[in-house]
């Protein structure tokens, strides 16, 4: 059996639905009931309630588990923590593979979400443990946040540079790969590198929507001042939104991008382009 930490998130329902249609026994890890009914809704898995740093809870989540994939709850402050306490929970049962879910480019310290992830990565690497780590960029189904004031106004609002580069990878190519990692012989030991096929500044995501939602779509940057104010308005914690503000500061000047080569090659064929995702998701939500 296989076990999904953070399921109930939107990666974790997606590498859960990819591993069920390929008839893998999955079981998932939530923090309450309001998840678990979410992941009932997903499909046949084998749910269980509990705090991921509770010791306890990892004690029985991984029994008769042979194979774990791992994400930690976004922007936590504990992350590096977490994730020593999964390592050591999953050497104890002898887990034949520790898929960890860390991100793009996690080498770079000026994002300290990053670096906690290759802290962890770094534990892993001396844990002993057969492993795979998967590095994705951001997600295209990230915009579809910023749907409202897309078809509305025609605007994305970003808290830095139009012109700032990004690699956004579809997170259901993610979840495809999470699944043949999990189920295919051959990836112990392999960091994989997951970039989407096409390197776009958000000004050029822009005109690409315009062209798909019949209508001008523009990009708007707002101040981190003004960001600060609406993210502690909706209960960010402090240490979200500090490190995001210092991601948004690395985005303005460096952007975030990568090659798409690695994940063509694993998925073995084209991964999904930004101009498939959009004329698939903004075109069935207009028509809904």
């Amino acid at each position: 059996m296989i076990l999904v930490t953070g399921a109930a998130g939107k990666t974790g329902q997606a590498v859960v639905r990819a591993l069920l249609a390929k008839n893998q026994a999955v079981r998932t890890l939530v923090r309450n009931e309001a998840q678990s009914e979410c992941m009932a809704s997903v499909g046949d898995t084998d749910i269980v309630i509990g705090d991921m740093s509770v010791e306890s809870v990892l004690s029985n989540v991984f029994e008769g588990i042979r194979s774990v994939y791992h994400i930690c709850p976004n922007m936590h402050p504990d992350e590096l923590n977490i994730g020593l306490a999964m390592i050591s929970a999953a050497k104890n049962v002898g887990v034949t593979q520790f898929v960890f879910h860390s991100v793009l480019h996690p080498q770079i310290e000026a994002m300290p979400h990053h670096w906690q992830k290759m802290r962890v990565e770094e534990a892993l690497f001396a844990s002993a443990i057969p492993f795979t780590i998967l590095q994705p960029a951001a997600y295209m189904q990230n915009i579809l946040v910023e749907w409202e004031n897309i078809v509305q106004q025609g605007l994305i609002r970003l808290p830095y540079s139009s012109e700032s580069k990004g690699s956004p990878v579809d997170l259901n190519d993610v979840a495809d790969v999470a699944s043949v990692a999990l189920s295919e012989r051959g990836h112990i030991g392999a960091i994989y590198e997951l970039c989407g096929p096409d390197v776009l500044t958000y000004q050029e995501q822009a005109i690409i929507l315009s062209t798909h939602i019949d209508r001008e779509v523009y990009v708007d940057q707002m101040s981190l001042d003004e960001w600060k104010t609406q993210a502690y308005g909706v209960g960010l914690s402090t240490y979200s939104v500090e490190s995001l503000l210092k991601m948004f500061s690395y985005y303005d000047e460096h952007g975030f991008w990568g090659s798409s080569l690695v994940l063509c090659a694993l998925l073995q064929r084209p991964p999904i382009s930004f101009v498939e995702f959009v004329h698939s998701h903004f075109k069935r939500m207009i028509n809904d």
